[in-house]
């Protein structure tokens, strides 16, 4: 889930309007379908400015202004390709600019081609040691490759640039909360990251992102008031965004208000039906009231929304329908749900293996041969820690969270 928005869509790319050295018209070009091609672009109609200047650039293939339009044209349609061949061309014409190199890089890093993003962003700063967006996105490429060493010395760099930039601290406090053992978190560790989402926020009271992302780690320290405070703040910056509602209901179901979490996580999915997360969570609330049937038809929707998400996810869901069978003695049904879970792969996450393992609701079925023998083949699979796949972010977090509040770690 790309609190990585709580921290499941942490990061955003601060984005930046080149300042383009502007050329002077030649009087011998004719500029009719360039200036048309303007109009389409100042209208968002990306497709019919790149006809426009593809039609301008036969005539004057060097046209420098031209080639980086028709690159962000082609960028903001997701043709990265002809973008980047665009901004090559550019970085051809104007080897001492920055502008084809920082294009480049962003139209890359949309692609999801992170090495050859900083590449570019690396060639930009070569350029221009003081550009803080390279800075910056050099960072958000290094987050999105796991690499967060390299990705918190570009925001220092980038703040040491500019110490007003608020989007570095921010970025900061993000990967040095990845940085550590999600698994396990320290208060030490979250300190230092709602530090940097503090220090955000004294540069720019509207920075969205800096209230969200503190609120979560407010969260995960167990300061609730903060947790809310911070989330009213985003919410009255981004009203229509469904995940404050979904951590705001978060937040009330922890503090033992489920009614008001239900009401919030309804707010959410009004925004956004397809969103699994809500429907998650109010399965968990009538799991715990013991609303069986109701749990498992909140746990079956949130499996089955068209959300763009990993298949883990959906056998997540089968696995906590699993548990309802297990309490209730439903064997047949346990081990339906609980094979369904295996072949969407949620046991070669080690944490939810993990959780199997260790369950109290499968105890009662421990000894028996067919338990034994599905737990000795999803210890087969090769496990990994990384939860890489986003699906199972959300589910990573809730346990941290969990392992946290039990010892207070310091």
């Amino acid at each position: 889930m790309k609190i990585i928005q709580i921290l499941m869509g942490v990061f955003i790319i601060f984005s930046f309007n080149l300042a383009f050295a502007q050329q002077a018209p030649d009087p011998a070009v004719d500029y009719h379908y360039y200036k048309t091609a303007l109009v389409h672009k100042s209208k968002k109609d990306f497709k019919a400015a790149v006809v426009d200047f593809n039609i301008f650039l036969k005539y004057n293939p060097e046209h420098k202004m031209a080639l980086y339009f028709r690159g962000y044209c082609h960028m903001y349609q997701g043709d990265y390709e002809p973008a980047i061949e665009d901004f090559k061309q550019l970085m051809s014409l104007d080897p001492n600019s920055i502008d084809g190199s920082f294009s480049a890089a962003k139209a890359y890093y949309r692609q999801g081609d992170y090495e050859n993003a900083i590449k570019y962003y690396s060639k930009t700063l070569a350029l221009n040691p003081f550009h803080v967006p390279s800075y910056n996105d050099t960072g958000m490429a290094y987050c999105s490759l796991n690499k967060f060493d390299q990705a918190l010395n570009n925001f220092y760099k980038a703040i040491e640039v500019d110490s007003s930039f608020a989007m570095a601290y921010c970025n900061a406090g993000a990967a040095r909360y990845f940085n550590q053992d999600q698994e396990n978190p320290t208060k030490k560790d979250l300190e230092i990251a709602k530090g940097w989402f503090t220090k955000a926020i004294q540069r720019d009271e509207g920075l969205y992102m800096a209230y969200y992302n503190r609120a979560a780690v407010n969260y995960f320290l167990g300061m609730y008031e903060e947790s809310l405070d911070d989330l009213n703040y985003a919410i009255l910056l981004k009203p229509k965004n469904p995940m404050n509602y979904f951590y705001s209901g978060v937040i009330y179901n922890e503090i033992g208000n489920t009614k008001r979490a239900i009401d919030e996580f309804n707010k959410a999915l009004k925004l956004s039906p397809d969103l699994p997360f809500p429907y998650e969570m109010i399965a968990d609330i009538h799991k715990s009231a013991g609303n069986y049937e109701k749990a498992i038809e909140y746990y079956e929707k949130a499996g089955k929304t068209d959300y763009p998400i990993g298949e883990s996810y959906e056998g997540l869901m089968y696995y906590r329908i699993a548990s309802i069978h297990a309490q209730n003695g439903k064997e047949s049904d346990m081990y339906a749900a609980l094979h369904k879970a295996k072949d969407l792969k949620l046991f070669d996450y080690r944490k939810a293996y993990n959780e199997f393992l260790t369950s109290e609701e499968y105890k009662p079925y421990r000894k028996e041969d067919k338990l034994r023998k599905f737990t000795k083949g999803v210890s087969k699979a090769k496990k990994t820690g990384d939860f890489l796949d986003p699906s199972l972010r959300w589910f990573r977090m809730q346990q941290g969270t969990y392992d946290y509040k039990k010892g207070r770690k310091s």
